[in-house]
């Protein structure tokens, strides 16, 4: 973060010693649409607030794991300084947890390891600014909204228990499940739902009119889990960094 704030710090300075005129080119596009491919790798992760809701939870960590997304965008030219960015991106997401468990009246304590992996469709919609840093350089300042959609994943989880029998043996135990990410049951805490929704920001720069290089975040807004039985107030949101690298025909 530091890296890229003093990056965006330099260019900034650098544009605004050249006139406003040279940096914000007013006249109308060359064409409406320009349509271009995108691919790149992402860095995924969940924000959630099992520790407030769960209160057998003592202990829970989730880690951001890389993916990768490609697709295609379309860029509604309204000036040449000033587009609507929309397109179809196919996002891979990953990210691991680990969350230990334990209640004193049952003498019980318990740790689960969590990997997921999900597949998306996902259709933004920015206001993209244009600043012409030179003659074949432009530097876009992106904001606005997604909406991504699951189609498909998988969620692998190792669970390990340790409790007392009747008789005041301590009892060993392993379980290992796989699910389809999206299909769990409902009496799951860990239950996802396909619909997510929330802002997507970023910066890139356009070189020679054809070759784009940006990187952008996502920021769920909405609330991705399903109601869990006995835990109604659970919350997961989505978060993602991504960096792409393009062609605009």
């Amino acid at each position: 973060m530091k890296r890229l704030a003093t990056l965006i710090l330099i260019i900034t300075t650098v544009a605004a010693a050249w006139s406003r005129d040279r940096i914000i080119d007013t006249a109308r596009p060359d064409k409406p649409l320009t349509i271009g491919i995108r691919a790149g790798l992402n860095s995924s992760g969940i924000d959630n607030n099992y520790l407030s809701q769960l209160h057998e939870l003592i202990q829970g960590n989730s880690y951001w794991r890389m993916g990768g997304q490609a697709g295609a965008v379309v860029d509604l030219n309204i000036r040449r300084y000033l587009a609507i960015e929309t397109g179809l991106l196919w996002e891979f997401r990953k990210y691991e947890g680990a969350m230990m468990a334990a209640t004193a009246d049952e003498d019980y304590m318990g740790s689960m390891f969590l990997r997921a992996r999900a597949h998306y469709l996902n259709i933004p919609a920015m206001a993209s600014f244009r600043l012409n840093l030179g003659e074949q350089a432009k530097w876009h300042l992106d904001a606005g909204v997604y909406y991504a959609y699951g189609i498909a994943g998988k969620r692998e989880s190792d669970q390990y228990y340790a409790f007392s029998d009747d008789d005041g043996q301590l009892i060993f135990d392993h379980k290992a499940t796989s699910t389809k990410y999206f299909k769990a049951d409902q009496k799951d805490f860990l239950a996802i739902k396909h619909a997510d929704f929330g802002l997507r920001f970023g910066t890139g720069m356009t070189f020679f009119n054809h070759y784009f290089i940006g990187v952008y975040y996502q920021h769920g807004l909405r609330n991705v889990a399903k109601n869990a039985a006995g835990a109604p107030d659970i919350k997961i949101q989505n978060r993602n960094w991504n960096v792409s690298l393009g062609y605009n025909f």
